[in-house]
């Protein structure tokens, strides 16, 4: 039986991999297309789930929160100009978050952290290792939205 943490790295990779099919699907001339001209895009959202496991390490307090790097970060995920290249940051970026799940211990995935965010309260730190998989299903089913607003039925 895996243990919790081998569970949520793999569901983790698992809910990476399918928005990432279904990114890939995307035909490029619609990548940066933006339904009734609001929300992300399906090329904005593959950037985000490339980052979303950094977002996770620094929300946790494994990886500091640099302010004055954001404007930096920003324009190096502006350089990612396809989902291929989005793909293989995410697949980086989880490769470093999931070692640090790996090396946690059972006993500190009930200590809490207070983030701002759900209203602001304490949060468990399995809580915060849920964000990965669920950022990438929730996006997941974005893309899945925008594919068949432009006619795409096909599951992915």
């Amino acid at each position: 039986m895996p243990t919790i943490q081998q569970h949520i790295v793999q569901v983790s990779k698992e809910a990476i991999a399918e928005f990432y099919r279904y990114a890939l699907a995307v035909p490029q001339d619609m990548l940066e297309w933006q339904p009734m001209e609001v929300g992300q895009t399906a090329l904005d959202m593959a950037r985000e789930i490339a980052v979303t496991p950094i977002w996770a390490l620094q929300a946790m307090g494994y990886l500091p929160i640099a302010t004055d790097d954001r404007a930096a970060v920003r324009q190096e995920m502006a350089s990612w100009l396809d989902v291929a290249t989005c793909q293989a940051k995410a697949q980086e970026n989880l490769e470093k978050w999931a070692e640090v799940v790996h090396s946690m211990d059972d006993a500190k995935l009930a200590e809490t952290k207070w983030l701002p965010y759900n209203g602001g309260r304490d949060h468990s730190y399995l809580e915060m290792l849920e964000y990965v998989r669920w950022n990438a299903t929730y996006h997941t089913g974005q893309i899945a939205y925008i594919q068949t607003l432009y006619g795409d039925k096909e599951m992915h």
